[in-house]
């Protein structure tokens, strides 16, 4: 099998793991949502866990999949001066714009994410309601932005190897 391969089925099943697990917890985050409806409502006993679950849920899956939108490309853009250029020079800013986006995943996501994590841990935070870590809270930063860098990574790959080939010729 040629590294080509190998690198589009771990992509494959990267973008799975992460469709997946966002699909996964909106579904979750449905029940809980209904679940809290239905003992306010119902029950005129509202179970309070659900509330700051469901915020936590929504917290993570709003990172989770801003990571998973952004390797589908459907990410917010500002493509009308993208469209304006040739393709070779489309290329090349999007080379320096998942350049940068990585950049921005890996300093501000990933090391600010660990310090983020670290600090909760250390000091003890947890959630008010539930009573678990907010570390757990935090972990959605750094592991989204290790998504984030490895589709960065993927992209530059690909626009600088488009760029070489269309060089050859």
């Amino acid at each position: 099998m040629s590294l080509k391969k190998i690198f589009k089925t771990l992509s494959d099943w990267r973008n799975k793991i992460l469709g997946y697990f966002v699909v996964f917890l909106v579904g979750i985050m449905v029940v809980t949502v209904l679940w809290q409806v239905f003992t306010r409502l119902v029950l005129r006993f509202p179970a309070v866990w659900t509330e700051e679950s469901s915020t936590y849920m929504l917290m993570w899956c709003g990172v989770v999949g801003a990571a998973y939108a952004y390797g589908q490309k459907a990410h917010i853009g500002m493509e009308y001066f993208a469209h304006k250029l040739d393709t070779n020079h489309r290329r090349m800013l999007e080379v320096v714009i998942a350049f940068l986006v990585g950049f921005f995943a890996f300093r501000v996501m990933l090391i600010g994410g660990i310090n983020f994590v670290r600090n909760a841990f250390v000091n003890h935070q947890t959630s008010p309601t539930m009573g678990i870590p907010t570390g757990y809270l935090y972990l959605c930063l750094p592991i989204s932005a290790i998504f984030i860098i490895t589709y960065s990574i993927e992209f530059v790959f690909k626009d600088i190897s488009f760029l070489m080939r269309k060089e050859e010729r």
